[in-house]
C-alpha cells in the first residue's frame, strides 16, 4: 500500500538536514535514511537532488508566504522578512541557491512579488504591473540588507541595518508613489513617449 505521507516527510527530513548541515549534509542518501525510506523509493520521487532542492525551496517559500498577516503593513512585512532571514539562515540561503533561478522563472508563481504590487496599487492608483521597477528596488535592497544580516554582523551592525533598510524601504514606496501612483494614465502615457522619444 502507496504511504501517502511519504513525500511530506521526506521534505521534512531533507528540511531538518538542510537547516543543521546546509548543502554538504543534504544527500540523497542522507535524506532517505532520515525519512524512513531507500534512497531507490526517493529517487521515484524526485529525479534528483537539484529536484529535490527545488520542491524544498518551494516549501520554505510557502511558508514565508503564509506569515504575512491577510493586511500587513509594508514596513512590518519588510520587518518579518528579515527576521525570517535572521532567524532561518539555512532557509534563506535555499531560496536563493540553485533552486531560484527555476522556482522564480518566468510563468512560475510570485506570490509576495504579486502582493507587493498590488499593494503599492491600492495605495497610489494605476495597476499593479506600473510598479515593476519600484518592487525590483525594494527586494534587491531587502535582499541585500537579509544576506548581510546572516553573514555573521555585530549585533550593532545588525541594528544599523535592519533600521537603514527599513528607513531606505520606507522612501522607496514614498518614492513610488510620486513616480508612478500620482501620475494619471495620461500623464503615465505622455512621460512613456517623452521617454521613448529621448531614445
Amino acid at each position: 500500500m502507496a504511504d501517502k505521507h511519504l513525500d511530506g516527510r521526506i521534505l521534512q527530513a531533507a528540511q531538518r538536514l538542510w537547516r543543521t548541515q546546509g548543502q554538504p549534509g543534504l544527500t540523497l542518501r542522507s535524506v532517505a535514511r532520515e525519512a524512513g525510506t531507500t534512497t531507490t523509493t526517493l529517487y521515484k520521487r524526485f529525479r534528483n537532488k537539484d529536484a529535490l532542492l527545488l520542491a524544498l525551496a518551494e516549501r520554505v517559500r510557502g511558508k514565508l508566504t503564509a506569515r504575512l498577516p491577510p493586511r500587513p503593513r509594508l514596513r512590518n512585512a519588510t520587518a518579518g522578512f528579515l527576521r525570517f532571514a535572521e532567524k532561518h539562515p539555512h532557509e534563506y540561503r535555499l531560496l536563493w541557491g540553485a533552486a531560484w533561478s527555476e522556482m522564480y522563472g518566468p510563468g512560475r508563481p510570485r506570490p509576495i512579488k504579486d502582493w507587493l504590487l498590488e499593494k503599492f496599487a491600492e495605495r497610489y492608483g494605476g495597476q499593479p504591473q506600473d510598479y515593476e521597477r519600484a518592487y525590483y528596488a525594494l527586494f534587491f535592497l531587502i535582499h541585500g540588507a537579509a544576506s548581510l544580516l546572516i553573514a555573521g554582523a555585530t549585533a550593532s551592525g545588525k541594528t544599523a541595518i535592519r533600521s537603514n533598510c527599513l528607513a531606505i524601504c520606507d522612501a522607496l514606496v514614498a518614492d513610488a508613489g510620486v513616480s508612478e501612483g500620482q501620475r494619471s494614465p495620461g500623464t503615465r502615457r505622455q512621460h512613456s513617449m517623452i521617454n521613448s522619444r529621448k531614445r
